[in-house]
């Protein structure tokens, strides 16, 4: 189950890969070396920077699981990132639908105070075109999994809770209290 909007972003924009990224965790290492320092990408792996080169080289005997599976998030985090960009400027040039699928609880603040709803909701909502631009331009610069959240539920908030209010009533915001469930399609 998938509740971080980041890696729901990742997993939606590869549907618009032109290439597949490397299967093999020697092969995907080498990418990833190619793009950052093994200084840099050795903590993150919890292995110093010579285990890295040796695990490029294909030696991948002591790996472990929680490694390869980060470096499989950077591979979807890291693939292909011109065409992705290319990919998200159609879609809001031509209107294209941004489906947002989630399975979460919501809070409200308004003028009167914050109100939390224990209800479980599970939606599918288009988001609105300004909210999807917002959601694709703090990913293109690496925003915080937080300010993600923010941009989609205040897209949430207008496509979903606030449609059949004249825009003078408008005025609670909308936050993502608990997610249990992402799932972007475009």
């Amino acid at each position: 189950m998938n509740t971080s909007v980041a890696h729901a972003l990742d997993i939606a924009d590869a549907r618009h890969w032109t290439r597949k990224p490397p299967t093999r965790p020697a092969t995907r290492l080498r990418h990833l070396l190619r793009t950052q320092t093994a200084a840099v990408l050795a903590p993150k792996l919890f292995a110093y920077p010579e285990t890295l080169t040796r695990w490029a080289n294909g030696d991948t005997s002591d790996l472990t699981t929680a490694q390869a599976a980060y470096i499989e998030y950077e591979i979807f985090r890291t693939w292909q990132l011109q065409e992705r960009r290319r990919a998200h400027q159609r879609i809001l040039d031509y209107d294209g639908c941004v489906t947002a699928q989630l399975h979460a609880r919501f809070s409200y603040t308004t003028t009167s105070g914050e109100f939390h709803d224990p209800r479980l909701r599970r939606l599918t909502e288009d988001l609105p075109n300004l909210h999807a631009r917002r959601l694709f331009d703090a990913r293109h610069r690496d925003a915080e999994e937080d300010e993600l959240r923010r941009i989609l539920a205040d897209g949430i908030g207008e496509a979903y809770f606030f449609r059949a209010l004249p825009l003078d009533q408008q005025q609670a915001a909308v936050t993502i209290s608990d997610l249990h469930f992402i799932q972007l399609h475009y």
